[in-house]
């Protein structure tokens, strides 16, 4: 089991990989429980994972309802599925919204200046407009702020607690679950 959990991380680290070629667990769905009390689901971009502190981050907008669900019951789930391998991982946590700005800093100063341009946009995500260029800010080329946009940025932590692994192997499917309590992993196959 212990290999098996290990290949998981792995497949989670070239998701969160900033390479140009990417995973197919780059992109995963997280799901959260909505304000309303009703199941909410999106996809999310893995931009961090440690196997050591079992935690998986990926990034998102202040303004944001995610933001606002995870704060009132920060339990999330996220999936990632490999369509060609038939692998797929479920991943069950408690999210942390980072408030550290020294945190936030070195995470944005250490992406991509083209995954940071979303937070520069004036209005909050899921605003209704007329138009999609409206969504968009207006800055002059050549002279923007390398943080403008930082008071948007909002990065968010996933202290995983739960794997689900499913291998749809043509010569017969294999499941296991993980569960860690006190630090350590404990896992076992199930029926698929």
């Amino acid at each position: 089991m212990t290999d098996l959990l290990d290949r998981i991380w792995s497949l989670l680290s070239s998701g969160a990989d900033a390479g140009a070629t990417r995973s197919p667990f780059t992109m995963l769905q997280a799901a959260t429980l909505g304000l309303d009390g009703a199941p909410k689901a999106r996809t999310i971009v893995l931009r961090g994972v440690s196997q050591e502190e079992a935690s998986l981050t990926f990034h998102t907008d202040v303004r944001s309802e995610k933001v606002s669900e995870l704060r009132k019951d920060s339990r999330i789930a996220l999936t990632g599925c490999d369509l060609d391998a038939g692998i797929q991982i479920r991943a069950e946590g408690v999210a942390r919204v980072v408030d550290s700005v020294e945190e936030r800093s070195a995470f944005w100063s250490a992406s991509r200046p083209r995954t940071l341009i979303v937070y520069r946009a004036p209005l909050v995500p899921g605003t209704v407009i007329k138009s999609p260029i409206d969504a968009h800010a207006t800055a002059e080329q050549g002279n923007v702020d390398p943080n403008a946009g930082l008071e948007n940025f909002c990065l968010v932590t996933v202290e995983v607690n739960r794997f689900d692994y499913l291998d749809l192997a043509p010569n017969g499917h294999a499941r296991a679950k993980f569960v860690r309590e006190n630090g350590i992993w404990h896992g076992s196959w199930v029926a698929p």
